[in-house]
C-alpha cells in the first residue's frame, strides 16, 4: 500500500473519530444528535421546496424552447399586443429609461414616441429591428444628451446583460446542473487523487458549494464586506430590567452561564478579549468593545478592527406589565470562511441562532428558578452574584 493511501486512510479514521466523540459526548452528545436531526429535517423540507421550484423552472424553459421551435417550423401570426410586449422587453435591455418610451404596433408596424438619451438611440433602432414579427418601425423619439428638465429621463440605470453563470443568483435549473457537475468533478478528484485530478476535485467542491449556497463567490468565502449573517432573538424573563442589565453589563460573567464562551478577559476601558469554542475543540478568539450603555435599557457592542470574527450587536431590556422583562438581542456577524463556514457550523449546531436559543434557555432558568446547568454542573444565581460582587 502506498504512503499516500495510508495517509488518506488515517485522515479518514481521525475525522471519523472526531465526529464520533462529538456526537457521543456523555454530557452534550444527546443534544447535539437532536440538533443534527432537526437540521436534517429542515434540509429535507428545503430540498422539497427546491424540487418544486426546479420543476416549474424546467417546465417554463421547456415551453419556451417548444415555442421557439414552433416559430421556426410554423409561421404563427404575431398579434399587436404580443409584438408590443416583445418591444418593451427589448427596450428594457438596451435603455436606462424604458418607461419614457411609448410603444404601439399595428399589423407588424411598430411606432415609438417619447424620449431617449442620444447615446442610446442607435441601440434602440438595432434592438427593435431584430425583434421577430417586426416588419418595419417608425421612430418619433426625442433625443437628449442629458436628463436635465426631462422627468422621464431622470434616475434609472442601463441594464447590462450578464451570463447566467455570472449572475449573483442562479436559477433552479442552473443550480441543479452545477450541483451535478460539481459532485461529479469532486468524486472524480477524490477517487483518483493525482495532481491534475486534485484540481478537478477542488473545482468540483467549490462548484457544488456555490450551487447549494446560491450566493456570489465573494459572499461564500467571506471576502464581500457587505455580506453577513443577521440574527434576532426575543424572550420574556421573569426578572427586572435592572437585574438583567447588571448581568449583561459584566461580560466576565458570561463563561459561567454560556458554555460556548470559554473566557472573557478585560483588556482596557471597555475592550474585552473573547475566546469561544469551535469545532473539534478548537478555539476562536476576537476582541470587542462595549460602545454604548443605557442603564436598564440597552447594551451595544462591536468587534475591533482585525478581529477574527467581525460582529456587532445590541441587547435591549423592556419592562413588561407582569414585572418581568422583554429581552431582545440583534446581532450581525461575518463568519470565518464566509457562508461556507456558516453552513458547516450550522450542520454541527454551532451557528449563532442555535447557540442563542440554548443560551437564552439557560439564562431564563437561572433568573426564574435560581439555577442552571453548565458543563454538567449546577450554577446558582446567588453564586454568580457573590462572585461578581453584584
Amino acid at each position: 500500500m502506498r504512503n499516500r493511501d495510508i495517509t488518506t486512510i488515517l485522515a479518514g479514521a481521525y475525522g471519523a473519530g472526531l465526529l464520533t466523540m462529538y456526537f457521543l459526548d456523555p454530557q452534550r452528545g444527546k443534544r447535539r444528535r437532536a440538533e443534527l436531526g432537526d437540521t436534517l429535517t429542515h434540509s429535507k423540507h428545503e430540498l422539497e421546496k427546491f424540487a418544486g421550484r426546479l420543476s416549474r423552472d424546467v417546465e417554463n424553459r421547456t415551453e419556451g424552447v417548444l415555442a421557439e421551435a414552433q416559430r421556426l417550423f410554423q409561421h404563427v401570426p404575431t398579434s399587436d399586443y404580443v409584438l408590443e410586449q416583445r418591444v418593451h422587453t427589448a427596450l428594457g435591455r438596451v435603455v436606462s429609461h424604458p418607461s419614457a418610451i411609448e410603444v404601439s404596433a399595428k399589423d407588424g408596424s411598430v411606432f415609438l414616441t417619447g424620449w431617449v438619451l442620444t447615446e442610446e438611440a442607435e441601440d434602440v433602432e438595432r434592438a427593435v429591428a431584430s425583434i421577430e414579427g417586426v416588419k418595419d418601425f417608425t421612430s418619433y423619439l426625442n433625443t437628449s444628451t442629458g436628463p436635465e428638465h426631462i422627468p422621464g429621463l431622470q434616475g434609472g440605470a442601463r441594464r447590462k446583460h450578464v451570463p447566467e453563470l455570472l449572475q449573483q443568483r442562479w436559477s433552479p435549473t442552473t443550480r441543479a446542473i452545477a450541483a451535478f457537475a460539481g459532485l461529479g468533478l469532486a468524486t472524480y478528484g477524490i477517487s483518483r487523487w493525482k495532481s491534475i485530478t486534485n484540481a478537478a476535485g477542488i473545482a468540483g467542491s467549490l462548484l457544488l458549494a456555490r450551487s447549494i449556497l446560491n450566493v456570489p463567490w465573494a459572499a461564500a468565502v467571506g471576502v464581500d464586506p457587505s455580506t453577513g449573517i443577521h440574527v434576532q432573538k426575543t424572550i420574556h424573563i421573569a426578572a427586572t430590567p435592572a437585574e438583567l442589565f447588571e448581568f449583561w453589563n459584566n461580560p466576565e460573567n458570561y463563561p459561567k452561564v454560556f458554555p460556548h464562551i470559554q473566557e472573557v478577559c478585560r483588556l482596557e476601558d471597555e475592550a474585552y478579549q473573547w475566546r469561544l469554542s469551535g469545532l473539534a475543540g478548537t478555539a476562536l478568539k476576537w476582541t470587542g468593545s462595549i460602545v454604548r450603555r443605557v442603564p436598564e435599557k440597552l447594551i451595544e457592542w462591536r468587534s475591533l478592527p482585525g478581529s477574527a470574527i467581525e460582529n456587532h450587536g445590541i441587547i435591549r431590556f423592556e419592562a413588561a406589565k407582569d414585572g418581568g422583562t422583554r429581552v431582545q438581542i440583534q446581532m450581525s456577524y461575518r463568519p470565518p470562511a464566509g457562508l461556507l463556514g456558516h453552513a458547516f457550523a450550522t450542520l454541527f449546531g454551532l451557528d449563532p441562532k442555535n447557540v442563542l436559543d440554548q443560551d437564552f434557555i439557560r439564562l431564563k432558568a437561572l433568573f426564574e428558578r435560581g439555577t442552571t446547568k453548565v458543563h454538567g454542573h449546577q450554577v446558582t444565581k446567588n453564586e454568580l452574584q457573590n462572585a461578581s460582587g453584584l
